[in-house]
């Protein structure tokens, strides 16, 4: 029984690092792409990471079931609108810059039009303007009880897994765990 259990914890601890090491290394690819356009539309870096983490895990030619396009997961009538508003010439929204570009604009926008509240920019990011200033403004709204205002599944969850993958993220940066260590230090708790 002791081996059993010492072994499903050794396997989710090897599943934990895979995505750690995915969360890590992966994003390094777009990290330029990443900060030029987050310096540009005042976005915390880490969000737009979050974001593409859980939109598309890093695949640049990730297509939704439902058509949204790239990297950062956009609907093609949203980049439209977005290139028209930024004046891009160039409709390749599934190239990197282009889809963190507008991405990370549109962000910066939902964060301007949701007061500057990132959980609530999320909301819009995932359900639309429209529904997240419908729940925002909802009588009795807080967000410590968002959960009862928001009515769709997907989006409480994806506001909360961003949330997640964002603090993982901001760790990683902030303490640069160098994850050979980790595991090692993990393994020898273990046993």
């Amino acid at each position: 029984m002791k081996k059993l259990i010492k072994f499903i914890i050794k396997l989710f601890i090897i599943i934990f690092l895979v995505e750690l090491v995915y969360l890590y290394f992966i994003p390094k690819k777009y990290d330029d792409i990443i900060d030029k356009y987050s310096t540009e539309y005042n976005v915390d870096k880490s969000l737009v990471k979050a974001v593409i983490f859980k939109e598309s895990r890093f695949k640049e030619t990730a297509v939704s079931s439902k058509g949204a396009i790239g990297l950062m997961q956009l609907m093609p009538s949203t980049a439209l609108w977005l290139m028209n508003k930024l004046k891009i010439e160039d409709y390749k929204i599934e190239s990197a810059d282009n889809n963190i570009r507008l991405g990370t604009y549109y962000l910066s926008y939902l964060m301007n039009l949701m007061d500057s509240d990132e959980e609530h920019a999320l909301l819009a990011y995932n359900a639309g303007p429209e529904n997240a200033k419908r729940w925002v403004n909802s009588e009795g709204y807080s967000k410590e009880d968002m959960d009862n205002y928001v009515d769709f599944n997907e989006t409480r969850k994806y506001v909360r897994e961003i949330k997640l993958t964002k603090n993982i993220i901001n760790f990683m940066d902030k303490y640069g765990i160098f994850l050979g260590e980790l595991s090692n230090l993990l393994e020898d708790y273990i046993r």
